[in-house]
């Protein structure tokens, strides 16, 4: 081990003086706490969507099912935009429409650093509709805004 590297190692074991298992503990123990704060977040999150879907007499489903995401794909507004997930879906009938309001997660640059963003976003399908039907255009929510504060932003105009 050259010389540096071993001054290096002597200094870190100096200021923080615990065996292998110790710190490995440390770790997992940290990771577990950052894994509960996290789950807790999304809980708070989907129960706040929970009830924002009852105000506006919608449904809210916090997976895809109804298969959201094989509508949007490639139709995002956004050049770029790869790796679409949705979740989190606000769904139901507006006159002769149906709304979905979700989340999209999205990767965007090719180059570079590939970032990952979330957005609110919307769109509205003919009821009864056929193959030929091309769901209306996407609506995204203003990126700045919290995500609450995004499906705020894209109150459907039936909703109460």
């Amino acid at each position: 081990m050259p010389a540096f590297e071993l001054a290096l190692f002597r200094s870190f074991r100096a200021w923080f003086p615990l065996s292998p298992g110790v710190t490995l503990a440390v770790l997992v123990a940290v990771s577990a706490v950052a894994a509960l704060i996290d789950a807790i977040a999304r809980h708070r999150r989907r129960r706040a969507l929970r009830a924002l879907a009852g105000r506006w007499k919608m449904t809210y489903s916090p997976h895809d099912q109804l298969r959201v995401r094989g509508k949007v794909i490639g139709r995002l507004p956004i050049p770029g935009a790869a790796d679409v997930h949705v979740s989190d879906v606000i769904y139901g009938g507006e006159g002769d429409l149906y709304r979905y309001v979700f989340t999209a997660e999205y990767t965007l640059g090719a180059v570079r650093a590939k970032r990952r963003h979330t957005r609110a976003a919307t769109f509205a399908e003919p009821r009864g509709r056929k193959a030929a039907d091309e769901p209306g255009p996407i609506t995204l929510a203003p990126e700045h805004l919290p995500l609450l504060e995004q499906y705020e932003a894209l109150k459907p105009g039936g909703a109460a």
